[in-house]
């Protein structure tokens, strides 16, 4: 018994005539008959009453059509499942990502992603930097995004960005207008930082350091998102990744380059015992346009790499 027997007994069943069952397979008549004859031969069973140059369906091929239904069900969706994944249309991609890029990129990412590939399933969680590299050395994700540097093998790494931070302040602030801003400009501002966790907030810390400065800000939040936020509401001023800044746009903040340079870099991870899938190089292909876009627009004023 084989596939292309299964295949005529159906059609056969289906169209009621050899030129049916033909048309429907797009095989010959003949070759539909061969095919029909060895399927009786295989089963030893009558399948069909000749007739007057028709096949009628026996009691036993009735019943046992039904049981052929039911596994060409599962064919058919084998064949539609592999054209799925051809198009990386389904599949489940499980990614996690710090709280910059989820909140910054990835909205503008899985809108088009989704608006792609409507039967995808998507997890994404927002994890710290050391716990996505966690992730991806376990083999827990499909993709994660990280700030580097890392100190994690068992993934392969791939440079996403390397950025600088901007300043970001309200319109109306007194630095507009400025060309660049120091630690020396931000002495007496109130500053909404990260947590002394966060690599870019010790960086900052270092550059207040140098200049002889302390940094000692009025507010600490958990996320670039927030800070960008609060900065709206005019509680104070403070550094953004292009990310954070780029999804502000609608809050009338003005951005100020910030020397010295504090780089903002993130790598994408992924398990090195697993390949990556067709959807998840889909994936890639949307985030990296949506990251040329946004740091295109950035390097009006400060130069990026990725």
């Amino acid at each position: 018994m084989n596939i292309r027997q299964l295949e005529a007994f159906r059609a056969m069943m289906q169209a009621g005539t050899t030129k049916g069952a033909a048309e429907l397979i797009g095989l010959s008549q003949p070759a539909v008959s061969r095919l029909i004859e060895a399927f009786e031969h295989t089963v030893d069973i009558p399948l069909f009453a000749r007739a007057r140059n028709r096949l009628t369906p026996t009691p036993e091929a009735i019943l046992l059509f039904e049981a052929v239904e039911r596994t060409f069900t599962s064919v058919d969706r084998i064949r539609e499942l592999a054209a799925d994944i051809r198009a990386a249309d389904t599949g489940k991609l499980s990614l996690a990502a710090l709280p910059a890029l989820a909140f910054g990129l990835m909205p503008a990412v899985l809108e088009t992603y989704r608006a792609q590939h409507p039967r995808s399933s998507i997890t994404l969680a927002v994890q710290t930097s050391t716990r996505v590299e966690e992730l991806a050395a376990a083999q827990a994700i499909d993709l994660g995004f990280a700030e580097l540097p890392l100190v994690r093998g068992g993934v392969d790494v791939e440079t996403f960005c390397r950025a600088p931070l901007v300043l970001a302040v309200p319109s109306d602030h007194r630095l507009v207008g400025r060309a660049q801003v120091t630690p020396q400009d931000l002495a007496d501002e109130p500053l909404i930082v990260l947590p002394q966790t966060s690599l870019s907030r010790q960086r900052l810390d270092q550059a207040f350091a140098r200049a002889g400065l302390t940094c000692s800000p009025v507010l600490e939040v958990q996320y670039a998102g927030l800070v960008a936020t609060l900065i709206g509401r005019g509680l104070g001023i403070g550094l953004l990744d292009p990310f954070t800044a780029a999804a502000t746009d609608g809050q009338e903040l003005v951005r100020i380059p910030f020397r010295p340079a504090i780089p903002f870099e993130v790598a994408v991870l992924h398990p090195t015992q697993r390949p990556l899938s067709r959807a998840a190089r889909s994936f890639l292909a949307i985030v990296r346009r949506e990251r040329n876009g946004v740091l295109h627009a950035q390097q009006e004023t400060e130069p990026a790499e990725c």
